[in-house]
């Protein structure tokens, strides 16, 4: 063995020197650099509009989650459900999600007041594949012009079936707008939409119906936590 000393490997001059760029600028480039360039067949997914495939995944979803953020990047996830085709197909470039007032946190509408991005992703009971439409959105109310033209009068839905962020909310009489009353919801502007594929599904088990008769004759966790306020930390003495 040669007593000559060994030099360092060299790193690529593209790769940011260390402490120069922002943790996540620089894993994302090492992780671009290890996996290489997606396959033409995913970028090929990547539609500018709902394709038809698209379009009847929504239609039939009975479940989406709506993740936005404020202009401050601070981030939220909110869950809507409702009967199948809740969320209404406007066309291949527009969405509307029926709104109600939920937990009443308005997080959603906040976020959309300071920040119109928002991503969607659409589940089917026991189809591994999702649905994600990612875009442009703003909230609009039936004073808008723009809900007769655009035929969301019926988008009310029936009684006890649940539009909202909580299972049983859209039960509650104080939350629901009556026949005729104020009505409002979310309308997307589709910027980019795709099938993703289900591997994580998969991987997780979602929909593995032993687990799921397992969760339901012994769930895992109580049905939601203690009510109260919450717990501040205590101070070290």
């Amino acid at each position: 063995m040669s007593g000559r000393a060994r030099t360092p490997a060299q790193a690529p001059e593209s790769a940011p020197a260390p402490g120069s760029e922002p943790a996540g600028v620089l894993v994302h480039e090492l992780v671009a650099a290890r996996s290489g360039p997606p396959l033409d067949r995913v970028r090929n997914k990547l539609s500018p509009v709902l394709h038809p495939w698209l379009r009847q995944f929504i239609a039939l979803s009975p479940y989406v989650v709506l993740a936005t953020s404020d202009r401050h990047g601070n981030c939220d996830a909110s869950p809507r459900g409702g009967p199948p085709g809740f969320v209404r197909v406007v066309d291949e470039r527009t969405l509307f999600v029926p709104e109600e007032s939920g937990n009443r946190l308005h997080q959603t509408l906040r976020n959309l007041r300071e920040s119109r991005g928002i991503g969607l992703l659409f589940l089917l009971p026991g189809m591994p594949e999702t649905a994600r439409v990612n875009g442009t959105a703003e909230p609009m109310a039936s004073t808008d012009p723009r809900w007769t033209e655009l035929a969301l009068g019926d988008t009310e839905p029936e009684p006890g079936a649940g539009i909202g962020t909580e299972t049983g909310v859209g039960t509650d009489p104080a939350a629901r707008p009556g026949p005729g009353g104020f009505r409002w919801g979310t309308l997307v502007h589709v910027a980019e939409a795709y099938y993703h594929c289900g591997r994580s599904s998969r991987f997780a088990g979602l929909w593995d119906t032993t687990a799921i008769a397992r969760n339901q004759a012994d769930p895992p966790l109580p049905k939601r936590p203690a009510q109260g306020p919450p717990q501040r930390p205590q101070s070290p003495r």
